[in-house]
């Protein structure tokens, strides 16, 4: 396969929609005459006629109430509701995106028309029924400045803005118009849960035709997806800001937590920067649980045990993420070289409930190892202090748990899409060594999201960002086009697998070595990892269809280190290749082609070496080989065996297995991994 064909795929990209930005027009058309000088077709100065007259629609920066009730079906009369953001740019240019929820509440039912009767339907037409040919009204609610927040099961789409007009030409004593244009991306929702996602192709290009109304910031008006009407709209302006949220501080006995303001900048400060209404609550300091008694709260936590933390707090209800989006920030101690932070619940084994992204930590006793961030010279970036640790250096722990508190909004690292800069989603060691090219650490350490941040938070659909819903997908969320990647020839990755030919149902051993084929050396990342999406692994089956193996203990602060790989100097990594959270990775028998992409970045610029492997997957011979794969391939198993967990329904499945054909090849791997017994 050619190196940039289904590129995508093969890395594992996942598509959200984002509005960008659209410039709107400066210039309108509309009814003219001629004047003296005119010169007909071939073009001359032109006027507005004495019935007309010009518009324009200063439409205000901020959150609108977004209200639209569709054309009748054959039964109900559907309505949604949500929130449309409009942002106006510095350059002149403008962001629109908007989020849409089906409004159970306000859907009606349409009394259907009686057979071989064309009159109006009776006036004892059930209640709540709507007749034919009634207009259901439809004005976006005013819910003051609050921001309103739907439950998650509701959604149903994204607008991504593509064009916006804002002049016109009216008859004159007619409202001003303007129009919003879309594209409409539908939401796939999963049988259970939340976590869907959007097809990387429009649902439909629609239009709001929208006038102003006799109330200040109301709007009104038709929706159309081309010529044809689809219902009707109306918005509302409620608010300077574009989302809110709330963070809820827990300070662990024997922790510190972040400064509250520091130089009047807090958390608060830092989000309605990015155009976000924060909240911030502390429920003050909290005892270890029982069910964590004896864990040594000075050393690094598991991610596990920072959710069993975080179910223990009082009035903790992950049922709430339906009308607030809630963050929970855990101040632990921890120690020197755990990291600052972590946003905790973006691995399946450390989120029993598999809620996504409820949860991050900030540790106070770590801090700022000097070898974590080498100036090169023999000092470190971080200067003065330089082995210290976070509690006392206020200005970098308030930065840092601002970071962690991002991640559970779905944003990543700056690193990924750009180059590193002093910002809050770039990780400590980057901003520092930013700063260090020309200042002083922590000093002038920023308390912002850079611009591009900014537009994620402001303008990704509402189930990436908040809390609860879509999975934590790391860098998948920023992969590259194909035609950017740089694919330097002077480095090799074999791809070897422990076996040639397995049984479905069969975990297989992977490992893949890089190794530095030519001069200069080349810097490549010191660990080739899948958890980091360093290494990303996909297989083809005998059908052309590609499985990325997406992780299931996806990383949210990753640290991507960068060294010389010279000559003749190799790097490996390895994995169990079986389950990941998009499949399995052999689900038929034939031959399969495994591939191993290493994807990183040096200066902005992706790079990115492939290597592959053949495997041959086995046809089941007796009644025993089907009923073995049939109860291994199993989601629960899969988990099991990529996480390396004993769930419960797992180690049921396999001890059933064992049963049958205790010497099957499955059975026998999945024995040598620990499982079940």
């Amino acid at each position: 396969m050619p190196q940039t064909a289904r590129f995508q795929e093969r890395i594992g990209t996942v598509f959200l929609p984002e509005a960008a930005v659209v410039q709107p027009p400066d210039q309108v058309t509309g009814p003219r005459v001629a004047v003296d000088g005119d010169q007909g077709d071939l073009g001359g100065p032109y006027i507005p006629t004495p019935d007309w007259r010009l518009c324009h629609v200063n439409l205000k920066p901020g959150c609108y109430a977004l209200s639209f009730v569709t054309t009748r079906t054959k039964f109900v009369i559907p309505r949604y509701q949500g929130t449309l953001r409009v942002e106006q740019l510095a350059g002149g240019g403008m962001r629109l995106s908007a989020d849409l929820y089906v409004d159970w509440g306000a859907i009606r039912l349409q009394v259907p028309p009686v057979i071989g009767h064309d009159g109006p339907v009776p006036d004892d037409a059930g209640a709540g029924e709507v007749a034919r040919g009634e207009v259901v009204p439809d004005v976006a609610g005013d819910t003051g400045a609050a921001i309103p927040i739907y439950p998650r099961r509701d959604y149903r789409a994204y607008l991504k803005g593509t064009g916006i007009r804002l002049l016109s030409f009216v008859p004159r004593g007619a409202p001003c118009t303007f129009d919003l244009d879309f594209e409409q991306f539908d939401y796939k929702h999963p049988a259970t849960g939340f976590k869907g996602g959007f097809d990387p192709v429009p649902t439909r290009k629609i239009k709001y035709a929208l006038h102003a109304t006799g109330t200040p910031d109301v709007y009104e008006g038709k929706v159309y997806d081309g010529s044809t009407v689809l219902g009707t709209a109306s918005i509302r302006w409620i608010s300077p800001f574009y989302r809110r949220a709330e963070v809820r501080l827990s300070t662990l006995e024997g922790a510190q937590p972040p400064p509250a303001e520091l130089d009047g900048e807090t958390f608060a400060t830092t989000f309605a920067k990015a155009g976000w209404d924060l909240t911030v609550v502390d429920d003050g300091t909290v005892p270890l649980p029982p069910e964590l008694e004896g864990t040594d709260i000075g050393a690094c936590w598991p991610e596990e045990r920072l959710h069993r933390l975080m179910t223990s707090l009082p009035g903790y209800d992950p049922a709430k993420l339906d009308t607030v989006w809630r963050v929970h920030l855990l101040a632990v101690p921890a120690t020197l070289g755990c990291g600052r932070g972590v946003m905790f619940d973006s691995s399946l084994g450390a989120d029993p409930d598999e809620v996504a992204r409820e949860g991050a930590a900030t540790f106070s006793d770590d801090g700022y190892p000097a070898g974590d961030c080498p100036d090169g010279q023999g000092g470190s970036h971080y200067d003065a202090v330089a082995d210290m640790l976070q509690r006392q250096v206020p200005r970098a722990f308030l930065r840092s748990a601002t970071h962690e508190i991002g991640h559970a909004f779905n944003q990543i690292h700056t690193f990924f899409e750009a180059p590193i800069d002093n910002s809050i989603m770039s990780p400590t060691p980057s901003v520092a060594t930013a700063i260090g090219l020309a200042g002083k650490f922590p000093d002038e350490v920023a308390l912002a999201f850079n611009t591009l941040v900014t537009g994620h938070l402001d303008h990704l659909p509402d189930p990436a960002v908040r809390p609860g819903a879509m999975d934590f997908f790391g860098s998948a969320v920023a992969a590259p086009q194909a035609t950017d990647v740089d694919w330097p020839h002077d480095l090799e990755l074999v791809v070897t697998p422990a076996k040639s030919q397995v049984t479905l149902g069969e975990p297989l051993a992977l490992t893949w070595e890089l190794t530095g084929r030519g001069t200069p050396a080349r810097p490549v990342p010191l660990t080739l990892d899948v958890p980091s999406l360093t290494a990303r692994v996909s297989v083809t089956d005998p059908r052309d269809v590609i499985t990325f193996m997406r992780p299931a203990d996806i990383e949210s602060c990753p640290t991507i280190r960068l060294e010389p790989l010279r000559p003749g100097e190799s790097r490996s990594g390895s994995t169990t290749l079986f389950w990941g959270t998009d499949g399995f990775a052999f689900t038929t028998p034939g031959y399969h082609r495994v591939e191993v992409i290493v994807l990183w970045r040096v200066g902005g610029v992706p790079v990115a070496v492939s290597g592959t492997s053949d495997v041959f997957v086995a046809y089941p011979t007796t009644a025993g080989d089907n009923d073995v794969t049939a109860l291994l391939l199993n989601a629960e198993v899969g988990k099991a065996v990529a996480l390396g967990v004993p769930y419960a329904e797992a180690v049921r499945r396999i001890g059933l297995a064992r049963e049958i054909a205790p010497a099957h090849p499955a059975n026998e791997m999945i024995r040598r991994l620990g499982l079940g017994g």
